[in-house]
């Protein structure tokens, strides 16, 4: 139906959309229009042609719109059908096609499981270091406050907040803190009737329990009281040491034990659930502000939350103002001393992973990931030969190029996502056996969630092993299907003798190099740091005995410890289960201000005390008999003897790389007769030197084998207070046991009946520490040696591939050499010639890379680089015998190929 003659018409062109899209016999389209048009015509004489041609507009997309997307869903819908059926077309191919291939699917996936599986496991634990949530209510506001210094010698360290600054903290930031409260840990020794143990104790604020959500099972959790002058003395004990040491003996609040010489009063027990900030055994009240605390005195754990909606900036801005005025007021304190606020994760990750080791491991596990996606490429590479002629089939019925890569990824998605799920698995189960294993060196805050960022890191890890397997793959098979006719002979040999399989294999081998370099450097690391006859001291067979002289765990009181030193000096002697004996105690001479500073020791003729960059920092005083008994040599002069006691003029030895250090322009030798000054708070003695001994390495674990500089006090001539900079303080009896060592509980009683003030803090075979010290060495070259030996294993199976592909796409070839006369050295040559010339040329490249991998991780806590000539020699020779190894069963195929036989079958 048309409008009427003269009458006013709608726009045209929305008048044509209009009529395409209302189909005939909808609702009669004509009556539709024409209605339209009577009702344009009135209004558009009514308000105007603007009014009428917005109204006409709306009507036609109200009335056309309903059609246009029910059209839109019936196209889609069929397009989407069609896709989806031809996908699974598609996948049902692929895996009927990959269960005739066992061993393509064993090799593909087991190894993209264990690659992918790795990295997934390192991204769990980064993820638990780092990332996941802590275990304390609002732990995002949680904020460590700890004191700073721009040039402090602890770099990689907290120096910790002294108890004076924490008293001063509390009442000082109101509105930037809800609540401040501090910890410090420490060893103590715990006697439970004639039991005795060394233990780990926590001195807390009471407010730290409520700060941290810490519950009691058992009795109650520390309350303000306890911490008052003059309260008596209260534990609570942790959920473990309740089950170690009472059993879980439910009626065990109210009872007492002793804690150094200390008896206190058992007030509750921990939950399993409770989470304390560091591995504890007892909490135990944080007492008062000591009467001449001093800014210095650092031992403290100082914790914050933040006053709500304060942002972490603003904190730590008011931190820093406030203290670096406070500490500037000191005149004892070195210039530059401040304070920060820094997030409690942060600190935390810091100390349970070390960034440039984390990068290591992210890199070994995708290298790993890399050399296993690069051997399922070259796998699938030889699969794609042998399906050239479904491909070229394919492409000559219509099938379009999209179709064609589609069946051709098909393979490397479906082994990918498999080797992704069984990782994923692996590392489910490999978490929950970390979580058992390591449960006791864990800090209790530690969690390994498998959450989204790990899900997300397995998906990547998957995402990417497909993509590396199957884009050579690809790219053969859209080659191989693009032109009509192609037979399958003359696209495998073209597969077969391409670069693209021998890219493939020198970029494992190069990866593995540098992988198998690596693990090559941990293992010489580790022999290097297991051989402890180079430390330069005796310690086969010995056994350090840790005696605390009195209560508190402190060094000692006042004059307490000559007599105690001439008691264990006398009682040991004569102890019928010692052949030797030696005593020592740690005397720390540095200092925790700055590099710049003044550290104790003034050498006489000097005007100021030497900084810190050239003391021997580490030093020890020690008994009479020392250097013979550790068989630590005297290069000059004596050592300590029994003449050298209190009273008698004080002397000292210094070891030759001190006696450098501390006259640069005198011989080592020639320093006898030389003294120097420690100065301690008020303390003050001067010190002859009367001996030169030899150096010795103080770190087991450190390769380098550099050695400690020291100075050797004799113990009974050093005041009490030069001690008074040592954190460790106790007394150090290392003997040389008469067959079995003794026991801890056999020491125990032997030191009650001969000092009964006195305990003992710990018993330990030296050997034990040593090798203790050297666990992460161990543990790395442990894991390295896992990792080259799964890479060999890829690429030999990978070079397996390449010369059985070789063998049987050339096999007309060869049968026709050997008729000819060709005898089997001239077959060799001809399979594998241009593979010896690759490993060749891959294995010179990853020497290269070996050696540069050292500059991006050296000084990383697992070594890539830093191979020598005859380290890289011996990778060379490893890759040749792998690649020989893997070589050998194709070549023997090809030797046995009947000319005959084969050209009959042709």
């Amino acid at each position: 139906m048309s409008a009427a003659p003269g009458s006013p018409k709608p726009p045209r062109r929305i008048e044509r959309l209009l009529a395409r899209r209302i189909p005939d016999g909808a609702a009669g389209r004509s009556s539709v229009l024409g209605d339209l048009h009577e009702e344009y015509g009135a209004l558009h004489a009514r308000r105007g042609r603007i009014a009428a041609d917005l109204w006409y507009l709306a009507q036609a997309l109200a009335l056309a719109l309903p059609w246009a997307l029910a059209a839109l869903g019936d196209s889609t819908r069929g397009r989407v059908s069609e896709a989806a059926s031809g996908l699974l077309l598609d996948l049902r191919s692929t895996l009927r096609g990959l269960r005739r291939h066992p061993t393509l699917v064993v090799v593909g996936v087991g190894s993209l499981a264990l690659g992918s599986g790795m990295v997934t496991g390192a991204a769990t634990l980064l993820n638990g270091a780092w990332f996941a949530p802590l275990p304390w209510p609002e732990a995002e506001r949680l904020i460590d406050l700890e004191d700073a210094h721009p040039t402090e010698v602890c770099r990689d360290c907290s120096p910790g907040t002294s108890h004076r600054a924490f008293a001063e903290w509390r009442t000082a930031f109101d509105g930037v803190f809800e609540r401040i409260e501090a910890s410090r840990r420490g060893t103590a020794t715990l006697r439970l009737g004639s039991a005795t143990s060394s233990v780990f104790a926590s001195e807390i604020t009471p407010g730290l329990g409520e700060l941290l959500a810490l519950r009691p099972q058992l009795g109650r959790l520390l309350a303000p009281d306890d911490a008052a002058p003059g309260a008596a003395p209260v534990a609570v004990l942790s959920h473990g040491l309740w089950q170690r040491a009472f059993g879980e003996d439910p009626g065990v609040v109210g009872r007492t034990l002793d804690l150094d010489g200390t008896p206190r009063t058992i007030v509750g027990v921990l939950d399993a659930q409770s989470r304390p900030l560091s591995r504890t055994d007892l909490l135990v009240p944080l007492p008062p502000l000591p009467a001449g605390a001093r800014f210095g005195d650092r031992d403290l754990w100082v914790l914050g939350r933040l006053a709500e909606g304060v942002p972490i900036g603003a904190a730590d801005e008011a931190v820093r103002a406030q203290a670096t005025a406070m500490y500037a007021a000191d005149a004892d304190l070195e210039p530059g001393w401040s304070a920060q606020a820094v997030p409690l994760r942060e600190v935390l990750a810091r100390s349970g992973a070390d960034p440039a080791a984390s990068v290591a491991v992210v890199a070994l596990c995708l290298i790993v990931l890399l050399v296993a996606a690069l051997n399922l490429a070259t796998l699938l590479l030889a699969r794609v030969t042998q399906r050239a002629h479904e491909l070229g089939v394919r492409a000559a019925l219509g099938a379009g190029r999209l179709r064609v890569a589609r069946a051709a990824v098909l393979d490397a998605v479906v082994l990918a996502g498999a080797g992704g799920l069984i990782g994923l698995g692996l590392t489910w189960i490999g978490r929950d056996l970390a979580m058992v294993t390591f449960a006791a060196e864990m800090p209790p805050w530690a969690t390994m969630p498998i959450d989204l960022r790990v899900l997300a890191a397995a998906i990547g890890s998957v995402a990417l092993a497909a993509l590396v397997a199957g884009m050579l793959p690809l790219t053969r098979a859209l080659a191989t299907g693009a032109g009509p006719g192609a037979s399958p002979g003359h696209s495998g040999s073209r597969v077969a003798h391409g670069p693209a399989r021998d890219l493939l294999l020198g970029a494992q081998i190069v990866l593995g190099i540098v992988l198998v370099a690596g693990c090559g450097n941990a293992l010489r690391t580790f022999r290097t740091v297991s051989d402890f006859d180079r430390l330069g001291y005796r310690w086969e067979g010995l056994q350090n005995v840790v005696i605390q002289p009195a209560a508190g765990g402190e060094a000692g009181a006042g004059e307490a410890v000559a007599p105690l030193v001439a008691s264990l000096e006398a009682a040991v002697g004569g102890h019928p289960g010692v052949v030797g004996h030696a005593l020592s105690r740690p005397l720390f001479l540095g200092s925790w201000g700055s590099e710049e500073a003044a550290s104790p020791v003034q050498v006489s003729g000097e005007a100021e005390p030497m900084g810190n960059t050239r003391v021997p920092r580490h030093s020890q005083a020690v008994g009479a008999g020392f250097f013979e008994f550790s068989g630590i040599p005297i290069l000059a002069g004596r050592g300590v003897e029994d003449s050298d006691v209190e009273g008698a003029p004080p002397v000292a030895v210094v070891s030759e790389d001190a006696a450098r250090a501390m006259w640069p322009d005198r011989a080592p030798g020639g320093v006898v007769g030389e003294s120097f000054t420690l100065t301690v708070g008020e303390a003050r003695r001067t010190f002859e030197v009367v001996g030169v001994s030899a150096p010795v390495i103080g770190r087991a674990w450190s390769e380098s084998g550099m050695t400690e500089p020291r100075i050797y006090t004799a113990l009974a001539q050093t005041p009490e207070a030069l001690f008074g900079g040592n954190p460790g303080g106790g007394l150090l009896l290392r003997v040389e046991p008469r067959g079995s060592a003794m026991s801890a509980e056999a020491w125990s009683d032997w030191l009650a009946a001969v000092a009964p003030e006195a305990s003992v803090s710990s018993v330990q075979g030296v050997d034990a520490l040593l090798r203790a010290s050297i666990q992460g060495q161990r543990i790395t070259g442990l894991v390295l040696t896992a990792l080259a030996a799964l890479v060999l294993g890829l690429f030999a199976i990978g070079i397996y591939g390449t010369v059985a592909c070789r063998v049987a796409a050339g096999r007309r070839e060869l049968s026709i050499r050997i008729a000819l006369g060709a005898d089997g050295g001239q077959v060799v040559r001809s399979v594998g010639g241009r593979l010896a010339r690759l490993v060749a040329v891959a294995v010179a490249v990853g020497a290269a890379a070996a050696w540069g991998a050292d500059r991006v991780f050296a000084g990383g806590g697992v070594p890539l680089g830093d191979a020598s000539p005859w380290m890289l020699a011996g990778v060379a020779a490893l890759v040749a015998a792998s690649a020989a190894l893997a070589c050998g069963p194709p070549l023997r195929a090809a030797l046995r190929i009947d000319p005959a036989g084969a050209l009959r079958g042709e």
